[in-house]
């Protein structure tokens, strides 16, 4: 894997630090997640290209599709728990209407092998199954970090309410309380195996988060 030209790899990682801060200043970066990101811009062997710390949100669909095909419409997004009447307010502009959770993801590039594998790593060993190299060339070997949390629910069809918005979205705020849980526990690991700062064990943030999800039922 010697694709990558460290020279590159340096100036795409300058475009993509200068991006970064760019985007903060509008306040287009998830506030709950920036400070992994400019903390994994430190590290001499990894940048990062795009993330998202997690999100609720309501789409136009008649049915929801992973890639966001034709006939999907995002209406609205919150990257926090969020109160029914917003959503309702939301649901009621569109005849056809999902209500979707989807957990933190982040893509990164590492300066080598053992760097991208031991991203992977860390990534799967905090629960986002779906973790791995997507891609490589002269500018990084990329990782995709990606959590397992995924709920689609559906809320209404040809204009007609077909679910209770209220218990929809108490469902979506706990998997999306759990999916930031699960962003912490990954921050922890990451902190601790490529800056060697103190944080709990794997074990300590696994009992909180199953702490955690009993207490949300």
């Amino acid at each position: 894997m010697g694709v990558v030209d460290r020279r590159v790899f340096e100036a795409r990682k300058r475009a993509f630090v200068e991006r970064l801060e760019r985007e903060a200043l509008q306040e287009r970066v998830d506030g709950d997640i920036l400070p992994l990101l400019r903390l994994l811009n430190t590290h001499r062997d990894v940048y990062t290209t795009s993330s998202c710390s997690g999100r609720i949100m309501v789409a136009e669909a008649v049915r929801p599709s992973y890639s966001k095909g034709r006939g999907f419409r995002p209406v609205a997004k919150w990257h926090h728990p969020v109160p029914a009447e917003l959503v309702a307010e939301a649901v009621a502009e569109v005849d056809n209407a999902w209500l979707m959770v989807r957990g933190a993801i982040l893509h990164l590039a590492a300066a080598d092998a053992k760097t991208a594998y031991r991203l992977v790593e860390i990534g799967r060993e905090t629960g986002h199954k779906h973790s791995g190299i997507i891609a490589m060339n002269r500018g990084g070997i990329f990782v995709e970090i990606l959590g397992e949390e995924r709920l689609d629910i559906p809320l209404k069809r040809g204009g007609v309410f077909i679910s209770d918005v209220a218990a929809a979205v108490d469902m979506a705020n706990k998997t999306l309380v759990l999916a930031k849980l699960r962003l912490y526990w990954l921050a922890a690991r990451l902190e601790a195996e490529l800056f060697g700062r103190e944080a709990p064990s794997s074990e300590e943030i696994r009992r909180a988060i199953r702490r955690v999800a009993h207490c949300l039922g």
